[in-house]
């Protein structure tokens, strides 16, 4: 983050994609920082699966036809400013940093 954007409070996009890969707890759920979104600002969980649940049927797609052709993985989303701009989101002030 630039000095004029720490003078100014503003958080930047880039400043957000440091925080990709990290650990964070989320409505008391592990999950890890997949994506930043640009507009809204909104940060991409994804819930760190407990070890065989990753293979397992629940999640896996169907494809147009009906037959399974890929794994869906649960995603969450967390706009990072309230809905006015001027704010931190609540959603994301709750975020545990577990990293």
């Amino acid at each position: 983050m630039s000095s004029t954007d720490l003078a100014s409070g503003r958080i930047t996009l880039p400043h957000l994609r440091d925080l990709i890969g990290l650990r964070v707890r989320h409505q008391g759920t592990v999950c890890v920082i997949m994506e930043v979104l640009e507009t809204p600002p909104c940060l991409i969980l994804e819930p760190v699966s407990a070890g065989p649940q990753l293979n397992s049927a629940a999640n896996i797609m169907a494809n147009l036809h009906g037959h399974p052709g890929e794994y869906g993985v649960e995603s969450r989303m967390v706009q990072v400013l309230t809905d006015d701009q001027t704010g931190l989101n609540d959603a994301l002030l709750e975020l545990e940093i577990l990293d």
